[in-house]
């Protein structure tokens, strides 16, 4: 029988011999295994490094893990910032900035505080200021124009002073009050605002009561009928008013400090009650109300003294709207209250129109905004009346038909 060819995993089987007699192979003889291949050998390898490999990731676990257990214990209690070590071949850990974390949540809640406790002194400022009608109730007030405008008024009213505050102001003892300030305060859309002095003795027709002097309007038909004359003189519509007597005028002085003016000659009136010498110089509220009420020492007389009031009126503001009174709550509670409860508002004036007139009155004062008189023809024009300031009426109109439109003026100050 022809030999097979046997596979390389099979067994040699014993062939019987020719001569009939069978031979068995050795009992104690070992059959032989198939031979392992070369991949039998590379698994095995590759298992060995496997877990060699293993094991050497295992120890760089517990070194990181004993890292991480030696940093935590260096976390201060009371809350710093963690410096986490140079992290290990990428493997380190850093931990959360609670710190930083913890400073910004403090000065959130600081801002928050901050905020909460401005809007509750402008609570309390806005709630002091006093309200009055200023609107007049007529059917042809003047259309609306471009921008807005406000009147402020300075009244002789001596209802906040004392008998004795009354004699040594030099204010005397009339009772009642008529305006003894007259400014109309344009702010325009976009622009410069302009602040336009009323004299008290100019020359208007009053409604139903002809012409006269324009402080008669408020002595006789209040804030409304000043309102009113204003309108029918200027044809611009008045969208706020501010009014101010002599005893609120002293408080608001004497409550921010004084006010600095700097003047060029010494200044002394015996019935304002004011001796001031030259140069610059801090204003009590006593003084302050003679240099800006003083009219016989000054030879413009009348016109003289409106241009002190613009000045005087715009260096007041700047002062009471400076950051270390306007951002410091305590201090803005202290002036803010003391202004209110000397200042009133017409009912229709917003807080908001408040704010836009003291931030254009703040420009005024910093040199960037107008301060002018109307344009006068005769300051001392005889009537009926007496002598009272006659308007220019042609560059007037000019004036007031440039601020109606939000036009530049050409108005000299």
């Amino acid at each position: 029988m022809p030999d097979h060819p046997q596979d390389d995993w099979t067994r040699p089987m014993p062939r019987t011999p020719r001569e009939g007699h069978r031979h068995d192979p050795d009992a104690t003889e070992r059959i032989p295994l198939p031979p392992r291949g070369r991949r039998d050998e590379d698994s095995q390898h590759r298992a060995y490094e496997d877990h060699r490999q293993y094991d050497e990731d295992h120890r760089q676990y517990d070194e990181d893990h004993r890292r991480y257990d030696e940093d935590q214990d260096r976390y201060d209690d009371r809350g710093e910032r963690y410096a986490a070590p140079p992290r290990d071949r990428g493997r380190g850990r850093r931990r959360p900035r609670y710190g930083v974390r913890r400073v910004m949540a403090l000065l959130a809640l600081a801002l928050v505080a901050y905020l909460v406790t401005m809007i509750v002194v402008v609570s309390l400022v806005w709630g002091s200021v006093n309200r009055l009608d200023a609107t007049p109730d007529v059917a042809d007030r003047p259309a609306a124009a471009q921008g807005e405008n406000y009147l402020l008024v300075g009244t002789d009213s001596r209802e906040q002073l004392s008998e004795e505050q009354r004699g040594e102001f030099g204010t005397g003892f009339t009772e009642g009050h008529r305006a003894d300030t007259v400014m109309l305060l344009h702010v325009p859309t976009f622009g410069e605002p302009t602040l336009v002095s009323l004299p008290r003795d100019s020359y208007v027709e009053i409604r139903d009561a002809g012409w006269n002097k324009l402080n008669s309007a408020h002595a006789n038909g209040g804030p409304e009928q000043l309102v009113d004359t204003v309108e029918r003189a200027t044809g611009l519509p008045v969208d706020g008013y501010m009014e101010i007597g002599f005893g609120g005028f002293v408080d608001v002085v004497n409550g921010v400090g004084g006010v600095e003016m700097c003047l060029e000659a010494p200044i002394v009136d015996d019935k304002a009650h004011i001796d001031l010498p030259a140069g610059c110089q801090e204003l009590a509220g006593e003084q302050a109300l003679g240099y800006v009420r003083m009219r016989y020492s000054d030879p413009r007389g009348d016109i003289g003294r409106v241009e002190r009031q613009r000045e005087f009126l715009s260096a007041l503001v700047d002062k009471t709207l400076t950051p270390s009174t306007a951002l410091v709550p305590w201090r803005l509670h202290e002036v803010g209250t003391a202004t209110g409860s000397a200042i009133s508002l017409g009912d229709d004036t917003s807080m908001l129109e408040a704010g836009r007139m003291a931030w254009a009155m703040r420009q005024v004062a910093g040199g960037n905004g107008n301060s002018v008189t109307v344009p006068v023809a005769n300051p001392n024009y005889p009537t009926e009346v007496g002598s009272a300031v006659l308007w220019d009426e042609e560059r007037a109109g000019q004036l007031f038909t440039a601020l109606r439109q939000d036009q530049a003026i050409t108005v000299e100050p």
